[in-house]
């Protein structure tokens, strides 16, 4: 059913008197007949009472379908809105493009907050970014542990592992002065608003910053609109057209010569000091809970202090030493982990005999078995299966705070810096490198399940590496006669050849080139071939098993 109200200003008028001239809104008619009657019988005026006609609203009410309210300028115009929607929905074509008005793009922001993210099993990470946001924009932010709280299907590692933080005392997000579009309704939401964004924000954050940011806002509007169902009149989602930021932040940045040694050396001395502090802590264990007794702070760091003193050189002397940093550095650098895979290894998940480690949950979804060289499983064997995780004395924060003091004392300072993922790379490329001295080398396909990379492409910037192994295979496919032969003109490549079709194909046009050129001109028949004087050119098409 369709109603049509009249939302018009009533208007009060009298001849010639423009001074007396008052409007009201439509739901004050009886404030408007007030002075009517005022003007009348007190003044002896006779006042007019009209109205503007220029405000409809057009509501429709019907079983099955949401409560829909349509604004018109004009009786003529709510009519024929009322005739438009009511045709729409009798054939299934109605559109609820009014959805888009009623909401801004922060409250699809919350929304997205409480029911998506959640889901995911980087909840605390975005909802950083989704909070950041909000402020900017000078609305409340969420509360992310309440929203996990009350999401009746959470991710299974964030419930387990999440743990509501203290509020910081100070703001890391530089806040951005051009975040005010997130208050417009979404409908209203233009690429310009984006652009103005992208622009104001690269000038106090990195363009890399920027880009991710941009990803949460796509996805925000993309479940809006495919999942929750607002649709927009242009049928585009905001993020279509905008310009994002364009930036090359790859790094390559490998160790240098005597920098594995020293990290080692530094790792073991950090490994070294804690096994002390553990020991002394239990050695203070009496003195910790007879501290907590005391009346004031300043007496229980006085009772910590007088027995820190009075066990240190016990504790020097009978403390056992765990590898557990330099452990994690070598499972590093031999597994090509990335950090948290190998924080949150499990001993149930290593198989030291078998000499493989299983991740049930990586960072792209899907499991994946790293193999354990040898070196690294007597390193394994010394650590203590006194938790679940095999590095149970690491956590993030101390790994941090470890990884910043190593930086420190090996001078390392800005790009200069090695960070912990640094290991990851120089795993891949070692182990790129590595092929080239085994006869067949290692393809990109065998890196991939190396690393885990869920998209072959990833693997790309490591193909150098692998440019030396795929030559010597050539030469090795080319120099051999029952490889190759020649059929009119052309030399092909044999069924069952060393070196695949699609790894030639791939390799570096230099590779191709060379190989090529170094080939030699034999048809593989036990005939001698004639003198390269008298040969005739042959060209080279490389086909496997003789098909073109």
């Amino acid at each position: 059913m369709a109603t049509i109200e009249n939302r018009s200003r009533f208007v009060v008028t009298v001849a010639n008197r423009d001074d007396l001239l008052k409007t009201f809104p439509h739901s004050k008619r009886a404030d408007a007949m007030a002075y009517v009657r005022q003007l009348s019988n007190e003044q002896g005026f006779k006042p007019k009472l009209s109205r503007e006609n220029n405000n409809f609203i057009v509501r429709f009410r019907e079983v099955g379908h949401p409560e829909l309210a349509l604004p018109a300028s004009s009786m003529e115009e709510a009519v024929a809105i009322k005739m438009r929607i009511e045709g729409e929905r009798a054939t299934g074509l109605f559109i609820d493009y009014g959805k888009g008005r009623t909401v801004t793009l922060a409250n699809l922001l919350v929304r997205y907050a409480k029911e998506h993210l959640p889901r995911l099993k980087s909840f605390e990470t975005m909802g950083y970014v989704v909070n950041g946001f909000l402020r900017d924009a000078g609305v409340a932010p969420v509360d992310m542990a309440k929203a996990l709280a009350d999401h009746p299907n959470p991710h299974p590692t964030v419930k387990q592992t999440f743990k509501k933080r203290k509020a910081a005392k100070e703001v890391v997000r530089t806040p951005s002065g051009a975040a005010d579009f997130l208050r417009k309704p979404f409908s209203a939401v233009v690429p310009d608003d984006i652009n103005d964004y992208i622009d104001e924000r690269c000038q106090s954050v990195s363009e890399a910053t920027v880009d991710r940011e941009l990803d949460l806002l796509a996805s925000v509007c993309n479940l809006a609109i495919e999942t929750w169902r607002i649709p927009l009149q242009s049928n585009l989602s905001p993020m279509k057209g905008v310009r994002r930021p364009r930036y090359f932040n790859e790094r390559d940045r490998r160790l240098r010569t005597g920098e594995e040694a020293r990290l080692l050396e530094l790792a073991a001395a950090e490994d070294r000091d804690s096994s002390i502090e553990r020991r002394l802590e239990e050695l203070m264990k009496a003195d910790r809970y007879a501290s907590s007794a005391a009346p004031t702070k300043y007496k229980r760091k006085n009772i910590i202090a007088a027995a820190r003193r009075r066990f240190e050189a016990e504790a020097l002397a009978t403390y056992d030493h765990v590898p557990t940093l330099e452990a994690y550095v070598q499972f590093q650098l031999m597994t090509a982990a990335r950090l948290s895979e190998g924080i949150n290894l499990l001993w149930k998940h290593v198989d030291l005999e078998a000499q493989t480690a299983f991740l049930p949950e990586t960072k792209n979804g899907r499991p994946r078995t790293l193999p354990l060289r040898s070196h690294l499983v007597q390193l394994l064997k010394e650590l203590p299966r006194t938790s679940e995780r095999v590095f149970a004395q690491l956590t993030r924060d101390g790994l941090r705070k470890a990884w910043g003091r190593i930086n420190a004392a090996m001078g390392l300072e800005g790009e200069e810096r090695l960070r912990i993922h640094d290991l990851r790379h120089e795993a891949i490329s070692r182990t790129a490198e590595a092929g080239a001295n085994l006869p067949g080398g290692f393809s990109l396909v065998e890196l991939q399940a190396f690393s885990g990379h869920r998209d072959v492409r990833m693997l790309l910037r490591y193909a150098h590496l692998s440019a030396t192994s795929l030559a010597k295979r050539l030469d090795a496919a080319f120099g051999d006669a029952q490889q190759t032969y020649v059929h009119r003109g052309v030399r092909r490549l044999a069924k069952g050849a060393s070196v695949s079709l699609a790894q030639i194909i791939n390799a570096p046009a230099e590779t191709n080139a060379t190989a090529a050129a170094d080939a030699p001109m034999t048809d593989g028949d036990s005939e001698p071939s004639r003198p390269a004087a008298h040969q005739p050119p042959v060209r080279f098409k490389l086909v496997m098993g003789g098909r073109s």
